[in-house]
């Protein structure tokens, strides 16, 4: 059986075929997300690449994965912020499945990831049964994971920590690898990338540097006692391309989250980085469909 994983975000759209167990059966491809100032050009991109696989593979289903609030019943966006302009109302389930004359299913891109990285990271006696993921990169997003389901509320806006208020700020303006970076300018007076910054962190050599990585870990710790003190989960994932320094992050995280909580009784979740890879959008896009 082949089923199409797309995961589409405002830089690139990645796409791949997958298996019913998970196995990649074609490399994975991605194109730059087509925008400008007042609109995407999105759906059009997700029905060619969709058309361009058919013609390979006879496909079982499409599973998508997506940036902004999403409806998975209708398969709508229902919020995007002004990163994907023209978003918002966005029918990719109906107008996919028109098309393809094959099921469709759409889940927002950090509750994919939190899926790809329970059903691939984890063995069956690992598996948790209360689970958060947070993304951290050009914002913070999260997903929870509650009795071994997706937990989305409601209104489909479970998660979305990236607007929790910390320190009079949201959580993902003094918490994500943007702001980190953007302090790391202010106090260097240089631009520098995320691989720079944790090189001269590593050499301790620059008090700045440290002092501007205390206040990261500060904040994006907060953020994490929140999910500690109100779910209680047994244990929380750390995703985003930041998490390649996660010899680094998670210990000055758990040093801190001691220094903040009440209690360390609290502090009974297990911390680690995202294991599922780049792919853990797709992934669990696909588990979605198919569970």
């Amino acid at each position: 059986m082949s089923y199409l994983g797309i995961d589409i975000g405002g830089t690139y759209i990645k796409y791949a075929v997958f298996d019913n167990e998970g196995v990649q059966l074609s490399a994975t491809e991605r194109q730059r997300t087509k925008l400008t100032e007042s609109t995407n050009h999105i759906l059009e991109q997700v029905c060619q690449i969709c058309t361009t696989i058919q013609e390979k593979y006879q496909l079982q289903g499409v599973a998508i994965s997506s940036a902004g609030v999403v409806d998975s019943q209708k398969g709508v966006i229902t919020y995007a912020g002004y990163t994907i302009p023209g978003y918002t109302g966005t029918p990719l389930k109906e107008t996919i499945e028109a098309l393809t004359k094959v099921k469709c299913t759409v889940i927002n891109d950090v509750n994919a990831a939190c899926l790809g990285e329970y059903w691939q990271a984890f063995t069956e006696l690992e598996k948790p049964k209360t689970l958060v993921c947070l993304t951290i990169g050009t914002g913070v997003g999260g997903a929870i994971m509650i009795d071994g389901k997706l937990y989305e509320g409601p209104s489909f806006m479970a998660g979305e920590v990236g607007y929790l208020p910390i320190e009079g700020q949201y959580f993902q303006d003094v918490a994500s690898t943007t702001a980190l970076l953007a302090d790391a300018k202010r106090q260097l007076n240089e631009e520098i990338t995320g691989e720079e910054f944790f090189e001269r962190l590593r050499l301790a050599s620059d008090e700045r540097v440290n002092q501007v990585f205390e206040r990261f870990i500060s904040a994006l710790a907060k953020g994490v006692l929140i999910m500690q003190y109100t779910l209680n989960p047994d244990h929380i994932v750390l995703g985003g391309g930041i998490l390649a320094q996660h010899d680094i992050m998670i210990p000055a995280i758990e040093q801190k989250l001691k220094e903040l909580a009440v209690s360390e009784r609290f502090l009974t979740a297990k911390i680690s980085p995202a294991r599922a890879g780049n792919n853990a959008g797709m992934l669990g896009a696909l588990y979605f469909h198919l569970y």
